[in-house]
């Protein structure tokens, strides 16, 4: 078996399948499709555990990226988990090169035709955030990726925007808020966007684009050019019990009207449902657009990203009241997912300055409603 390097290159036998098969943890939750530049995904067969082919390499045309990816990346985990991988074309054995980061969506090669010759282009980049990154790095609007899995609904339903697929392109499918936490950079729920094709803050109508997507911690990062003042995360002093607390946001502008909404309340939980020690709860009142706005303490820092409230309904079922039992992401989260996605770290500088009206003033420059269209 040939070892192949990033960047090697080789002509590609015509008439011949091309097998892949990975041999690491998690190979089961992998699969494997050529994506061609106009936004067609060919399915690779997954004809055992951890191996996939094509049986014809016609299938693919002039050009291609060969990845694989994550199929739940929703749950974590990263592709770079299932090597060792080995690639197969024809009877010709190849070790694949292993990525050197710990990558959710991994090109393994890039098919081009040079002289009426198919050729490849071996690769071990990606992307951290998975295939939907890669969806974003090549702006395909519309795309089909085969085996993928979607999240669940939760049990703790999101209060972003109500999404109707149906809507025709273009059209505005929802509202959501959003925190200023770097130079152009903005934090928002994952769900807030989930759906929409573009964004722009209601305001300003700048649009802004996706940067990095957390799934399994409901986090976006959008970039665009943004006016107004970045928040700093306080990561310093952990939350409290019984902490007073602010949240901000757009909740129910069609009601409400399209002005920041502030609410106050305290921590009354320092885990999430089922013990997640990613979120926390709080009693401040939101409401449905609320989802990506800042929970600040007292002086104004960002101590987390409203993300969901109970669902009452289900609750009532079982014979129970709930009131104001709503949840926060941390906002260390917030500066892991900036890190991860290779920003510049946001300012942690805790304020100091606790008087309510310079507070909520910080607010108006910091805190936006975010468009989602489909």
């Amino acid at each position: 078996m040939n070892d192949l390097q990033p960047g090697q290159r080789f002509s590609l036998p015509e008439g011949q399948g091309i097998s892949v098969r990975f041999d690491g943890r998690d190979a089961s939750r992998l699969a494997v499709a050529a994506i061609t530049p106009q936004g067609q995904a060919i399915a690779f067969d997954q004809i055992d555990h951890g191996q996939w082919a094509l049986q014809s390499l016609h299938r693919i045309g002039k050009q291609a990226d060969i990845i694989v990816y994550i199929t739940d990346d929703t749950q974590g985990g990263f592709a770079s988990y299932a090597y060792p991988a080995s690639l197969q074309i024809g009877s010709d054995h190849y070790r694949l090169p292993a990525p050197s980061e710990q990558l959710a969506a991994v090109i393994i090669g890039e098919i081009y035709t040079r002289d009426g010759t198919l050729r490849i282009k071996v690769s071990n980049e990606g992307y951290t955030f998975g295939i939907d990154a890669y969806i974003r790095a090549r702006n395909f609007t519309s795309i089909s990726i085969p085996h993928r899995k979607r999240r669940n609904a939760e049990q703790t339903p999101p209060l972003g925007p109500d999404h109707h697929d149906s809507r025709p392109s273009g059209s505005t499918i929802g509202t959501g808020s959003g925190v200023i936490v770097g130079s152009n950079l903005i934090v928002t729920n994952a769900h807030v966007i989930e759906g929409g094709t573009s964004f722009f803050l209601s305001r300003t109508r700048t649009f802004v684009t996706a940067l990095a997507v957390d799934e399994l911690h409901d986090l976006a990062l959008l970039q665009g050019n943004v006016q107004g003042e970045p928040l700093p995360l306080r990561l310093a002093a952990p939350l409290w019990l019984g902490e007073s607390i602010m949240a901000s946001g757009f909740p129910l502008m069609d009601l409400l009207g399209g002005d920041l909404k502030v609410t106050t309340g305290n921590v009354s939980g320092l885990t999430g449902g089922m013990g997640d020690v990613s979120r926390f709860q709080f009693t401040a009142p939101i409401g449905s657009g609320s989802s990506g706005g800042a929970i600040i303490d007292e002086a104004g820092n960002v101590v987390g990203i409203t993300s969901a409230s109970l669902a009452h309904r289900d609750v009532r079922k079982r014979g129970s009241i709930s009131e104001n039992v709503n949840f926060g992401v941390k906002a260390s989260l917030v500066y892991e997912l900036i890190a991860a996605a290779g920003m510049p770290l946001p300012d942690i500088t805790v304020l100091h300055d606790a008087n309510r009206r310079s507070v909520v003033n910080r607010l108006r420059d910091s805190v936006v409603s975010i468009t989602v269209l489909a």
